[in-house]
């Protein structure tokens, strides 16, 4: 694993453990179908609060949460992912912000390793859950999952890791084109992988969009729903851009 993703990995376990003494809020927020949302469009994008990149540094300049969510959602936004990695800018605090006003599903995206991030997630009112081949353990967070009435990504970077993660159980198979051990991008990663995932599973690509090109390839590859953070987040027009990626030609 990357050096990178390894201190980041440390810290999360490391922030865990000091978040458990504070009380998990009480959901006080109805639960969105994110399968039923990325269901029902033709070409889904789900839009990612990104603040910052451990390798691009600052991206949200002075923006703030709120303001972003708002376009995501007036672009046409299935859902809204919000990264709660320090490391990435972000707090679990922002869930809540943007459950407040997004009125689409909201993504609660981490390094999830543990229960107790699932549960926080949901508090904070999060409709749905990142869990990752590999480094989540996703057969046992899937039915704490699925107890509290929540959906799960589950991420994955291989043909095993798919196959693991179908008879896991899992509905929403996330496709990463980010290679975690060399943080390289390659789109084709989802065009070798989405064959591997059986046909009455929803296939979401991450990572890799650049352009409305690169998003109607991934779509022809197979994927249901587009999962976009970089390139939104630099956008100078991300409704607009959201827009290109869902009516690409």
């Amino acid at each position: 694993m990357n050096d990178l993703i390894n201190r980041i990995l440390r810290d999360t376990r490391e922030a865990v453990e000091r978040r458990r003494k504070a009380k998990i809020p009480e959901r006080r927020s109805n639960i969105l179908s994110l399968s039923n949302a990325i269901k029902g469009k033709d070409k889904s994008i789900i839009a990612e609060i990104k603040p910052k990149s451990p390798t691009d540094g600052a991206l949200i300049g002075n923006r703030d949460v709120v303001s972003i969510a708002g376009e995501y959602a007036e672009g046409g936004a299935v859902a809204i992912s919000v990264l709660t990695s320090p490391y990435f800018g972000g707090k679990v605090e922002n869930v809540s912000i943007v459950k407040g006003g997004a009125g689409v599903p909201v993504l609660y995206k981490d390094f999830v390793l543990d229960e107790y991030q699932v549960r926080e997630g949901y508090g904070s009112g999060a409709d749905a859950i990142l869990l990752i081949e590999g480094i989540s353990p996703v057969e046992e967070l899937l039915d704490v999952v699925a107890d509290l009435g929540l959906e799960a990504v589950v991420e994955c970077h291989s043909a095993e890791d798919i196959e693991k993660a179908v008879n896991a159980g899992a509905e929403i198979i996330g496709i990463n084109n980010r290679n975690l051990r060399t943080l390289a991008v390659d789109i084709e990663t989802t065009a070798r992988l989405a064959e591997y995932v059986p046909e009455d599973r929803i296939v979401i690509s991450e990572s890799g969009v650049k352009t409305a090109a690169d998003a109607q390839y991934l779509f022809d590859c197979g994927a249901d729903a587009l999962l976009i953070g970089t390139a939104l987040m630099r956008s100078e027009n991300p409704r607009e851009f959201l827009r290109a990626c869902s009516y690409s030609i």
